[in-house]
This record gives C-alpha cells, structure tokens and sequence, in this order.
C-alpha cells in the first residue's frame, strides 16, 4: 500500500496530508491513525482536535501535532499550523526547545531517513554533534525494516529529502528562531 501524495505547498495542507497517509496506513494495519508512525518516533496528534499541550516547557503560542511516544519530548508549530515546528525536550532543563524546521515539510524532511526519536539527542550538548552527523544525508542509517518501510512511505508521500547541512540549517533555524 502507498499512501497518497500532494503537491509540494507547506502549511495545513501538509498536516492534513501526513494525517491521511496515517489513516491510510492505520487502516491497512488495524490501528489508529495517531499510533501507526509510531515504530519511527511519530505519534501525531489529529489535525481536527490538536491543541497546545500543557507541559511549563511547551511554547505559550504552540499547536502541538506530534510526540516521540517517550520523555515528554514533543512537537509544536509555532504561531500557526504553518508556523516553524519547535522540538520541545522537557529534561533539557536549559533550554528545552529547539526550532528543527521552518514549516512541517522541512521537519519531516529531517528526520525522514532516522526516524523522529533520535532528534531528541539534539538538545542536549552531550550528543548533540553525534546527532547532527547521523542525521546527515550520506550518514550510514540503522533502522529496523519495519521503520524503513514506514520512512519510506513518508518520504514518498510528502516528497521528503534529507537536508543537506543539518548542522548549518540547524544554527539558521536557531538564529531565525
């Protein structure tokens, strides 16, 4: 099964695709839409009834649309559902968001060939520069079949493509941010 793709425009329409794909998938798989990524790091929060979740740390204007499924670490837009996409990492007391893309597209895009749960690793400075270099484009991958196939399915049905600087797009974002 291949989930279906949209045009490349960013924003809710992006949301409402990677919504689908899931529901698509969860359909095929006998689950829930909010669980089927969730092998990669990605348990989604329904576009439908999405809202800000109440942790101190999560920013005040954020629309919370995805978790890593563990250590409270989640994912927000800020502003808008077009807005940058802010990592927030509870346990990293200092400074517990991160920007990790500009709009929801380009999250994905970062972690679309390692999953979503090793972006955690980038807040804390202990692993942050391992992080960065696995997440590169020509790094070696080590996912299971089961969390290829499901990064596969994202990548094709949002057109996804690894960033080619993590390290330098990172410190845009932050600077931006």
């Amino acid at each position: 099964m291949r989930c279906m793709s949209m045009p490349a425009a960013s924003g809710p329409a992006d949301w409402i695709t990677l919504w689908g794909c899931a529901g698509q998938l969860a359909a095929a798989r006998d689950t829930a839409p909010e669980t089927v990524f969730l092998p990669i790091g990605l348990c989604l929060e329904d576009p439908a009834t999405a809202a800000r979740w109440e942790y101190t740390t999560t920013p005040a204007d954020g629309l919370t649309f995805a978790s890593t499924g563990r250590n409270g670490v989640h994912f927000s837009f800020v502003g808008d559902s077009a807005g940058p996409v802010v990592m927030t990492v509870p346990a990293a007391f200092d400074s517990p968001n991160r920007v990790v893309g500009g709009d929801l597209r380009e999250f994905l895009a970062l972690g679309c060939r390692t999953g979503y749960r090793r972006l955690e690793a980038l807040a804390h400075g202990f692993a942050r520069r391992d992080a960065i270099r696995r997440l590169g484009a020509d790094a070696e991958v080590d996912t299971s079949e089961a969390e290829a196939e499901l990064l596969g399915r994202l990548r094709a049905a949002l057109d996804l493509r690894p960033w080619p600087d993590v390290g330098g797009r990172l410190a845009e974002l932050a600077a931006a941010g």
